[in-house]
């Protein structure tokens, strides 16, 4: 027994690689046809008083309604066209972006965060011509609409009805009566597993965003890797927090799918608790910010209950058991998992690198937690932990089928993490010149720097771009630094960052203070400080002296970040300048 599971499933019989995403809906459709596939929240108000009721939408339902959707649009010439689509998580955003790569177009999922500009910009790039938005972002898609700034010509709703235009509610009634007459345009169209379907925008953290184009073999051969190596079981409830648009949020759907998996939407960050108690949330894609806020208030919890001694007791016992094969956590730490609603028992951490401490308390109490690593480039997954690969720190061993090296690495055999396979893209839209930068004898250039350890598994010390070269020519990874300094309580973020001073580099950082944590411990900003001042002169006794961080700042800004809750390095740089400036440092 590994981590509360049998040491080896062998996954790898039970799952095969689909040709396309459309095979691989309709093979759910069969396998698990009357099993709820999406789960849909409905609020009303009637006669003054508020009603909830849910929406249960079957894996049969699910594909029955991608035909119908794919049909009306064919119907409308969309066929061969970009179609974007932007919004908060639903299932009719789910459903507009299947009928489109399922033999319709090009999909062009788009931040829903971004600003008008911006989205104007990646329009025009991506050479949309029809989108599908919901009410929040209609406004904006129409003035877009209206001021032909952009090849935008439709507007489809996915929760309204549009101005001279129509909702996908609709256009799904429009599809059946087509289907029902015979129509079967779309669902006989040809899909070409090797040409692009996907045109996906990276975050851009260090530099302006790029167009990936990802075909149906990069997604259809990576779901079917973490199909060989994550387990889920079928009564699982996988919630869908991480935004769509981002191929992390998308590739764990596609997994979800092939799993039969029940999904579910989160009601936004504040009521993440209450949907893990509403819907049975067991399984959940997520990102680092949210885990390390759900530790600190599990331990927060614990101290205020006077527990902790009886906890780390309940810890100790765990382990002498699992020495004699007996796993206990999952029954010792009930009352933590009943706070996440009961039946949480799976984490997967992607986007950023989560704090070791928190990937094995999180195990520790029974809940499997893994990292994970990869890029939009790569579909995205390259490397991860799973119930058998665990090591906290690390993103977990490569992904079958997928090749993994480090390229040129130095005496403690770090360097840069190259990737070959066939989930790697087929490169950036219209730019050969970055494509041929990163992609070199039919192997991807990550840009991250890593290491192997003596029983492979990967670990990411930072990003390349991101590397501090001291005068002594020494590389500093802001990343080890910010992972320390964010670990303690008062800390929301921290920041690494150089500035030249006569002849030498100096370490500065910019260190975001937690508000709400001073204010429940009645914490003064000069207690911080000084809290602080001590806390560093600690992490800087355990670095070399290069390493050593001389000058900091406390701030109240939150860095600028992407929808993955990474920090824009760049871009806060300038925020960093501006703040300096401000205070004459």
């Amino acid at each position: 027994m590994v981590n509360g599971y049998k040491s080896d499933y062998k996954l790898e019989t039970k799952f095969h690689e689909y040709r396309d995403i459309r095979e691989m809906v309709k093979d759910s459709a069969e396998r698990f046809s009357d099993k709820v596939a999406f789960v849909t929240k409905v609020k009303e108000k009637k006669d003054g008083v508020k009603e909830t009721h849910y929406i249960n939408t079957t894996y049969k339902d699910f594909y029955d309604e991608i035909c119908y959707l794919g049909t009306a649009l064919t119907k409308l010439g969309h066929q061969g066209k970009r179609i974007g689509v932007i919004g908060e998580n639903s299932y009719y955003w789910v459903l507009s972006y299947f009928a489109t790569v399922c033999g319709l177009g090009v999909v062009v999922p788009l931040d829903k965060m971004l600003q008008k500009e911006e989205i104007s910009g990646l329009i025009n790039r991506g050479e949309v011509s029809v989108i599908f938005c919901d009410k929040k972002t209609g406004p904006m898609l129409k003035e877009l609409l209206d001021e032909s700034s952009t090849c935008l010509e439709t507007i489809y709703g996915i929760d309204f009805v549009p101005e001279n235009s129509k909702s996908v509610k609709e256009l799904l009634d429009e599809g059946r009566a087509l289907m029902e007459n015979g129509d079967r345009n779309y669902i006989d169209a040809e899909i070409d597993r090797d040409a692009m379907n996907f045109l996906l925008f990276t975050s851009g953290t260090t530099q302006a965003s790029k167009a990936v184009m990802l075909c149906h073999r990069n997604i259809c051969s990576i779901t079917y890797y973490m199909d060989c190596e994550e387990l889920f079981f079928p009564d699982d409830v996988a919630m869908l927090f991480v935004p769509l648009h981002h191929v992390f949020g998308m590739g764990g759907l596609m997994v979800f799918i092939t799993q039969g998996i029940k999904n579910v939407f989160c009601d936004g960050l504040k009521y993440i608790s209450a949907n893990f108690q509403e819907y049975g949330v067991s399984v959940m894609m997520t990102v680092p910010l949210l885990l390390e806020n759900l530790y600190r208030k599990v331990w927060k919890g614990i101290d205020k209950e006077g527990m902790r001694s009886k906890v780390e007791t309940a810890l100790k016992i765990c382990d002498i058991s699992e020495k004699f094969g007996i796993y206990l956590r999952r029954r010792l730490f009930k009352s933590i998992i009943d706070k996440m609603g009961g039946r949480m028992r799976f984490f997967i951490n992607g986007a950023a690198a989560l704090d070791p401490i928190v990937e094995k308390g999180l195990n520790d109490f029974g809940i499997l937690t893994v990292s994970g690593y990869g890029l939009t480039e790569t579909s995205p997954t390259l490397a991860s932990g799973t119930y058998r690969y665990l090591k906290a720190g690390s993103v977990g061993k490569g992904m079958p089928h997928v090749e993994l090296k480090i390229d040129d690495p130095d005496e403690e055999g770090i360097g840069e993490l190259i990737a070959r396979g066939d989930n790697v893209m087929l490169g950036y839209y219209k730019d050969q010149e970055s494509t041929d930068a990163v992609i070199k004898d039919g192997w991807f250039h990550t840009g991250d720097l890593a290491y192997f350890d003596k029983d492979d598994y990967l670990w990411i010390t930072g990003r390349k771009k991101n590397v501090i070269v001291m005068k002594n020519g020494k590389n500093v990874f802001p990343e080890e630094i910010e992972t320390l300094v964010n670990l303690l309580p008062y800390v929301s973020e921290s920041m690494l960052f150089p500035r030249n001073k006569a002849n030498d580099v100096v370490l500065w950082l910019k260190v975001v203070y937690d508000q709400e944590y001073m204010k429940e411990e009645g914490l003064s900003l000069e207690e911080v400080e000084k809290l602080f001042e001590e806390d560093l002169e600690k992490i800087n006794d355990s670095m070399p002296a290069y390493k050593m961080v001389k000058k900091y700042y406390l701030s109240d800004k939150p860095t600028i970040k992407t929808t993955t809750l990474k920090t824009k390095r760049t871009q806060e740089l300038e925020v960093i300048q501006k703040e300096l400036e401000e205070r004459g440092l």
